[in-house]
């Protein structure tokens, strides 16, 4: 892929949309970032930056049209997902959503009705709405899962194992509901899962599921592991008794292009999805590309120009998620409501690791943060290995656990607890 001389759109100008900006402009492409935020991290490594919301439709279409872009990409984000699409619908520039898919993957209802149709597990629900009948209470089952019912990035969810918790925490998960409703659901147990998917003309492969760990003293809405690895244990069983029944959805509902990922819970032969995303998601896909050679950020910047994925996915096998290594993926994240970064220390140990794959370093010294910024998860450092078996990953994760620390001023850590990679070895 070549694309000197193209200009590519960027929607957004959060962090992790650098990738697509460094992976753009290593195939040559003029690089345009819009959104409000003169000074978003993306826009400070492109080629341009605009100020224009990147929700602005109208601004985003004049703009394209009066500078001559010649494709258009978003990621990570759903509220820009719908923008995406009117914009690159009003231009006649390729883009591989549907107003459907847009709708299954940001309404929680209208995902698990669909899946339900196809015969696709998904949990229990009780309630969707912006108050709890008295009556009902005596029909729920505890303990439940409780999230806003158009919102993501684990934001407004929580588990109630009662009757007092579910209306304490009823009004903290509306307020992050555009529409103020919330769904109350069977709290799900087992194993939590992430998979991705890539799709060309309609077909589709499985390019990895990802088992997902968290330390003891956290709870299961969260948006960021501690610790990640794929292929997940799940693998097989997910392949030979689900995969069909997920694909045969996604053909049915006329899915062609794209990249799509599904999280749920894998518990004593049981699988059960409780969300899907049609846009990059996880940060996965360093790792697909070091263990399999699929990069889903360099498909979707040859979609934008092209309408293309992939020359041919029938090259790919459909067991490709089925690795022959074990991709790891390790977040080391800020403690507590408050702090300031004064000094990070070990990341150029990291990095001479033989496993060692790449890293994103989320903040730098000096960043303050505090409560008021309502973020769920707060990763420094989001590390990515190759191993060779599970000795390497428990060696390896110990050792970077050893030399990393993000220290304050008074040289106490401001991490929270690290994953202990023992407690995989009876896993």
């Amino acid at each position: 892929m070549n694309f000197k001389g193209k200009k590519l759109l960027v929607l957004g100008g959060i962090k992790l949309l650098c990738d697509v900006v460094i992976r753009a402009k290593a195939l040559g492409a003029y690089v345009i970032v819009a959104d409000y935020n003169e000074n978003s991290p993306a826009k400070q490594i492109a080629d341009e930056g605009v100020l224009i919301n990147a929700l602005d439709v109208d601004s985003i279409v004049s703009y394209c049209k009066e500078y001559h872009v010649d494709g258009v990409i978003t990621g990570f984000v759903d509220i820009l997902l719908k923008p995406y699409y009117e914009v690159c619908k009003r231009l006649g520039l390729p883009c591989y959503l549907t107003s459907q898919m847009i709708e299954i993957s940001t309404n929680k209802i209208a995902f698990k009705e669909t899946c339900k149709q196809f015969d696709v597990p998904v949990p229990e629900t009780y309630i969707v709405g912006s108050e709890i009948p008295e009556e009902e209470y005596n029909k729920i089952k505890f303990p439940v899962f409780l999230k806003p019912l158009d919102s993501s990035g684990s934001r407004g969810a929580y588990k109630c194992n009662n009757k007092e918790e579910l209306h304490k925490r009823f009004y903290d998960a509306i307020i992050f509901s555009p529409s103020r409703k919330v769904i109350i659901e069977d709290y799900l147990t087992g194993r939590e899962f992430l998979m991705n998917f890539i799709a060309q003309d309609g077909e589709f492969r499985m390019i990895s599921m990802f088992d997902r760990h968290v330390t003891d003293n956290r709870g299961s809405a969260i948006n960021y592991a501690n610790l990640s690895f794929g292929p997940s244990k799940a693998t097989d069983y997910y392949l030979n008794l689900v995969n069909d029944k997920v694909i045969n959805m996604f053909k049915s509902l006329n899915f062609k292009d794209g990249i799509y990922f599904l999280q749920g819970y894998y518990d004593n032969n049981k699988i059960t999805f409780y969300e899907m995303g049609c846009r990059l998601g996880g940060s996965y896909y360093d790792l697909e590309n070091a263990v399999i050679k699929i990069d889903p950020i360099n498909m979707l910047i040859n979609y934008a120009f092209t309408g293309v994925m992939i020359d041919n996915i029938q090259d790919i096998r459909e067991d490709i998620g089925k690795y022959d290594k074990i991709a790891v993926c390790v977040n080391y994240l800020l403690a507590g409501k408050e702090g300031t970064v004064y000094r990070i220390k070990g990341i150029d140990k990291i990095k001479q690791m033989g496993s060692y794959v790449h890293c994103e370093q989320r903040y730098e010294e000096g960043y303050h943060y505090n409560d008021g910024d309502k973020v769920v998860d707060r990763p420094l450092l989001c590390v990515y290995l190759m191993v060779q078996n599970f000795e390497q990953l428990v060696h390896d994760v110990d050792y970077m656990n050893n030399v990393f620390d993000v220290l304050d001023k008074n040289n106490n850590s401001l991490l929270q607890e690290k994953f202990n990679p023992l407690k995989l070895v009876k896993y």
